[in-house]
């Protein structure tokens, strides 16, 4: 068992560890200089730090927990030793890898600058926060349902600390920039915690209201209700406190628009659907349950997550409104398409249930109540077909309103493609679905309604996908149609398209005719062989001005600047005040 323990150890940890070594050593081939070892070591220090940190916690916490709670009663010698060697053999080697650490950050300030360290502090923080909130929920929990538990809550503690420390060490040593990531996990965690730990407290006191005779139903409200106080307080800690007031930028957008006002929106559309669909099933379907109680238990969770997602859509809303700039922007536009996007999705749903259903109806093999699924499906229609109608044609409107601008926008090219891409990939997989379950009963002699129910669901995707993704192809089509009608016609050329100047070195000159539209090549003369002239800007522009269009060599002599018209067989034109970086001189050849 050692044995296969080792190997296991070596192929879980060894391979990704080989896998980077290799990453690292193409990326130092591909840049053209030789791998100095410095990546790798980083990868190894970090990697070691943070091995050895959660081993030397975990056995430091663990030893406050049973010295706090006592030992729990299936505790046994192997147990105790892990717990032992991880503290007594854990928390020196860590403290010796984190003091080399710490003379490398002093002594080198690229340390501080490393994605190695970044990730470590990444790494580490999050590491420390997840296993502290677990703690402290349990530990919360217990309190909660009137039992006096330490032992979690002093784990908590020393989990915290680790966070704590960590993210100092964040605050000091690296950029805004950097410590960005770390804000925008732990904003999400924090609001994943929450969120969950709201719709579990109310669907568990709606069950406790409702007396369904859940069995653990008082211990279910205790557990919710601490998930939902350790999650307001990591979400305070890190969006509240820190991230709320960071710059806008495309990490900060991102936190906010998909996680912030698209998550807590499907939230409250999937709680709607179930909510109205259990009222459906109860006074029109065929409903399982016999009682009232029993039958509504859901509903109550449901109800809470519609208003708890609604909340934390409406307020993400209001801070995506103040942070994005006046006026209609690509940041409003990605709203508009992403609430459509996630209607749409939820009323797709529900045409392919309910082609799933007629399919089943015909087969005569439905294993639900043809009522209900079908009360389903359109509950799924009715919520996200009026969300859906609602922000398209919004985004139709202003299309209709500025096609100029909207027809050439990227987020709802992003869209547009979006759709129709995955309605294309969603069709191809279920033709071959279709196909091959088809000929697999063709080939056993067994084709009949068995099949058309084994293929009633890739059908239905096939159906609703072909329909979604052949309508947004039209869109798309007209929305091309519309920019190419709308493009300008190519104004006439009034300057050559290349120009070659043979003359003294004049960044002035350049300058002027690169500003001008051409692509420009300086080949320098020798002072001899123009005598000390220099270049008369506006007469070179003015001789110029006479060759649109085409390539020419300016040359300068005694007599003054001359054009001759030449073809450009190679190209290797340099744009004078090009990128930043470029090195316009290295290019310019002397004659």
């Amino acid at each position: 068992m050692f044995v296969f323990g080792l190997l296991s150890l070596l192929v879980t940890v060894g391979l990704p560890i080989l896998v980077v070594v290799l990453v690292l050593r193409a990326r130092s081939g591909r840049a053209g200089r030789p791998a100095d070892g410095v990546s790798i070591r980083r990868f190894f220090q970090y990697l070691l730090l943070y091995v050895l940190t959660v081993v030397a916690v975990t056995g430091v916490a663990d030893l406050l927990g049973r010295a706090v709670g006592g030992a729990p009663a299936t505790a046994d010698e192997g147990e105790l030793a892990r717990v032992l060697a991880f503290a007594v053999l854990g928390v020196p080697m860590a403290a010796g890898v984190a003091a080399w650490t710490r003379r490398g950050l002093r002594r080198d300030p690229g340390e501080r600058a490393s994605t190695a360290w970044a990730f470590y502090l990444w790494a580490a923080s999050l590491t420390a926060l997840g296993v502290a909130a677990a703690e402290a929920q349990q530990g919360l929990a217990a309190a909660f349902a009137g039992r006096a538990d330490a032992a979690p809550l002093v784990r908590a503690l020393v989990w915290l600390s680790v966070w704590t420390v960590h993210v100092l060490l964040g605050e000091r040593t690296l950029t805004v920039s950097a410590r960005a990531p770390h804000l925008a996990a732990g904003s999400l965690v924090g609001l994943v915690l929450t969120v969950t730990g709201l719709v579990q407290l109310g669907g568990t006191a709606g069950r406790l209201a409702l007396d369904t005779g859940h069995a653990v139903v008082a211990q279910d409200v205790a557990n919710a209700g601490a998930l939902a106080v350790v999650g307001g307080l990591v979400w305070s800690a890190y969006w509240w406190g820190r991230y709320r007031r960071a710059e806008p930028d495309r990490l900060w957008l991102a936190y906010v628009l998909p996680v912030g006002v698209g998550g807590p929106f499907v939230v409250a559309l999937v709680g709607a659907a179930i909510a109205l669909a259990a009222v459906g099933v109860w006074f029109l379907g065929e409903p399982d349950e016999t009682s009232a109680a029993a039958h509504f238990a859901g509903v109550p969770g449901a109800a809470t997550a519609v208003v708890v997602g609604l909340c934390a859509w409406w307020y993400h809303r209001r801070v995506f409104s103040r942070a994005a700039p006046p006026g209609r922007t690509e940041i409003t536009r990605a709203h508009e398409h992403l609430m459509a996007g996630i209607a749409l999705v939820t009323a797709a749903l529900g045409v392919v249930i309910g082609l799933r259903a007629v399919g089943d109806a015909v087969a005569g093999a439905a294993s639900d109540p043809p009522a209900n699924t079908f009360l389903l499906a359109a509950t799924l229609l009715v919520v996200g077909t009026p969300v859906w109608w609602h922000f398209w044609g919004r985004a139709q409107r202003e299309r209709r309103a500025q096609p100029d601008v909207e027809v050439r926008s990227v987020t709802r090219r992003l869209y547009l493609f979006l759709l129709f891409g995955v309605g294309a990939l969603t069709g191809v997989v279920a033709v071959l679905v279709t196909g091959f379950v088809t000929i697999e009963a063709a080939l056993r002699g067994d084709l009949g309604r068995a099949t058309l129910t084994d293929v009633g669901t890739p059908l239905a995707l096939l159906v609703t996908a072909a329909a979604v993704s052949g309508s947004h192809w039209v869109v798309y089509r007209e929305d091309r149609a519309l920019a190419v009608d709308r493009v300008p016609a190519a104004a006439a050329p009034t300057f050559p398209r290349d120009v070659l100047l043979l003359g003294p070195d004049d960044d002035a000159l350049v300058r002027s005719v690169h500003d001008a539209g051409a692509r420009v090549e300086v080949w320098v003369r020798p002072p001899e062989a123009v005598h000390g002239a220099g270049w008369d800007t506006a007469a070179v522009l003015g001789l110029l001005a006479q060759h649109p269009g085409g390539a020419v060599a300016v040359v300068l002599d005694d007599a003054g600047p001359s054009v001759v018209p030449v073809e450009a067989v190679r190209r290797p034109w340099v744009r004078a005040g090009a990128e930043p970086g470029h090195d316009v001189g290295r290019d310019r050849r002397a004659q």
